[in-house]
């Protein structure tokens, strides 16, 4: 895990530009950096190092492979490497290094842009072929990792944060308005190409970048090397036991390929589901090894309301990990609300990263530099409650009467049915996603903006639950994959999320929806291959609550202060928000405490960065 740059004009370049790249996010990289040109100076390659994999000075970057002629800047983790090695060692390739970036390079050489196929892990990268003048960008399937770009009118910028391009004078120092306005209204951000930052762009998810060097930035072009293809997945219709048979396969191999790492691998333990199976099964991996007992890390408050120590200690006491825990301070948030909003570089929706933040602040203390963490099950499972309306919805569409019922009884039986909703306001948000009623027709935030933001619309949403999955994976996943990222790299922290193997995502996908909510449960694959193995208090658990902070406690004893930062003089949140309407609002008694925090997080936002 490290932080990458490059950067290309059409005249030379001082290596103290590309410098000014890679030591603003010094964080990212604190065990070496390095620096490379090519034709004459008009195209750098930057790179700041975290040591995981060889840790020698032969994992230096950037690296080069073929006699010099490929070079590479790379961020994230391919972790079948050592069986791609063998695989290129078979077809005459050399290496001296045990790195797996020294694997990418000669992967690309052998299959070209078809590599990325054959990678299983998280990554983005740019590579530079000075033979051919080619430079080849690329982002893992799913956008684990950032990798950001903009264009100048004589220059082009790549890097692993936002941040990186503003230091070298790409942007305009200007928010992107209606990307701001979609934030605001509907809590959209991580979605488009676009970022809130006017000029600066993202690398999709399972996206490469090509650039020819002498046609300079005319020549740029994007290709969409994975898409998520629903249709042909749900054509591999597999019985329950075949299903259940590769999930325990895939689930067992995707975390132990996680574990190929020269230091300690630490978890984040919630005491949920999801981080509790990935606990308990790296238990079962490390039985005979060395490193026998895990680290685990969790987020705990007095408040029993937004407490889950009892699970997580139920999950370490079982496997006998090292349990470290965090109580974090409400009372500081507001104070660390301008370092997180640095490091995050766009706003966020809800104060539940604060509690991941402290967790990764645990585990640097720790002397822990890799994590694993259950991001993206939910997503690829339908583990939200939300997800119960489409599934009903998609039910009543297709007149399968006797279904929905059976669907009801089971749910109320388990209990998962009652734990959110009444049976009432379930069947309300169904009829709504029957209708297909599109998500900016309902806002509340609407009327406290700028009559030159009423027309602007959010994300649509698919009403059929397999497509809304998709949709939610490269939509609303990608801002909680922005958060691990840099809240675990602002302590110099890699994140591995084996939910987010593709072959287990894949997996997933096609399970049919009847079969995501069999017997009643949420997530039934992943409770089974846990029968026997995980406590019931924690298999069976039917609430959700996650890294979850006492945000309406602290809403609450600290309004005065909000209200007071929301309406400071000369704020340029004003040119989205109507002052006066903002004013009134506040005043009244039944304030929208997701809508406040959209307008607090956007404020500390636009004065970080000092946006127009």
């Amino acid at each position: 895990m490290c932080g990458i740059a490059a950067l290309y004009k059409n005249t030379p370049i001082s290596i103290d530009e590309i410098k000014r790249m890679t030591d603003i996010i010094d964080y990212r990289g604190p065990d070496g950096e390095g620096h490379h040109s090519f034709f004459d100076d008009r195209l750098w390659l930057g790179h700041r190092r975290l040591a995981i994999v060889d840790l020698s000075k032969a994992g230096h970057q950037p690296m080069s492979y073929g006699n010099g002629r490929y070079w590479i800047t790379f961020n994230g983790e391919v972790y079948n490497f050592i069986e791609l090695k063998d695989e290129l060692l078979k077809l005459g390739h050399c290496f001296v290094s045990g790195t797996d970036t020294e694997v990418i390079l000669a992967a690309y050489s052998q299959w070209g842009e078809d590599c990325l196929q054959r990678f299983n892990g998280m990554w983005a990268f740019v590579i530079v072929d000075v033979m051919e003048k080619k430079l080849f960008a690329a982002r893992d399937r799913f956008g684990v990792k950032p990798l950001y770009y903009s264009l100048g009118e004589d220059s082009f910028g790549i890097s692993s944060e936002i941040k990186q391009l503003v230091v070298s004078g790409f942007g305009n120092g200007k928010a992107n308005r209606e990307e701001v306005a979609k934030f605001l209204l509907y809590g959209d951000v991580n979605i488009n190409r676009e970022t809130l930052f006017e000029g600066i762009c993202q690398v999709l998810p399972g996206e490469a970048l090509f650039l020819e060097i002498d046609a300079g930035m005319s020549s740029i072009r994007h290709s969409k090397y994975y898409p998520l293809n629903l249709d042909a997945l749900e054509k591999k219709e597999s019985s329950w036991k075949e299903y259940e048979r590769e999930f325990e396969d895939l689930i067992t191999d995707s975390i132990s390929l996680r574990l190929r790492s020269d230091v300690p691998v630490g978890s984040c333990l919630s005491g949920g589901l999801d981080s509790s199976t990935i606990v308990l099964t790296l238990s079962r991996l490390l039985e005979n090894s060395k490193e026998s007992q895990q680290k685990t890390f969790t987020s705990c408050f007095e408040d029993r309301r937004f407490d889950e120590s009892d699970y997580a200690e139920a999950i370490a006491k079982a496997t006998g990990a090292e349990s470290h825990r965090i109580y974090p301070d409400m009372n500081l948030l507001l104070d660390d609300m301008q370092r997180m909003t640095w490091h995050q570089e766009e706003p966020f929706r809800s104060s539940s990263i604060y509690a991941q933040w402290n967790v990764m602040r645990l585990a640097k203390d720790r002397g822990i530099k890799v994590l694993l963490d259950g991001q993206g099950a939910d997503e690829i499972m339908a583990g939200y409650h939300s997800y119960f309306p489409i599934y009903i919805a998609n039910t009543l569409r297709e007149l399968k009467l006797v279904s929905l019922v059976k669907f009801i009884k089971e749910m109320k039986k388990t209990g998962t049915l009652n734990a959110t909703d009444s049976t009432r306001s379930l069947i309300i948000k169904s009829v709504y996603h029957l209708l297909n009623k599109k998500k900016y027709k309902q806002t509340s935030m609407k009327r406290l903006m700028k009559k030159a933001f009423y027309n602007i619309n959010g994300s649509e949403q698919s009403v059929r639950l397999q497509e809304r999955l998709g949709q939610d994976v490269f939509g609303s996943l990608q801002s909680l994959l922005r958060h691990e990222d840099r809240n675990s790299m602002a302590f110099s922290i890699e994140a591995r999320t084996p939910f987010l193997d593709y072959r287990l995502v894949e997996l997933c996908m096609r399970l049919p929806s009847k079969m995501k909510y069999k017997d009643g449960w949420t997530k039934p694959l992943l409770r089974n291959f846990n029968k026997g193995r995980m406590p019931d208090k924690v298999r069976l658990r039917i609430d959700k609550k996650g890294f979850v902070t006492p945000e309406s406690v602290w809403y609450k004893e600290h309004f005065a202060e909000i209200k007071r930062i929301l309406l400071e003089e000369n704020s340029t949140l004003f040119e989205w928000i109507d002052k006066e309407q903002l004013e009134q609002y506040l005043q009244g008694k039944n304030t929208n405490r997701s809508l406040v925090w959209r307008l607090l997080s956007t404020h500390f936002w636009l004065k970080c960065y000092q946006l127009r």
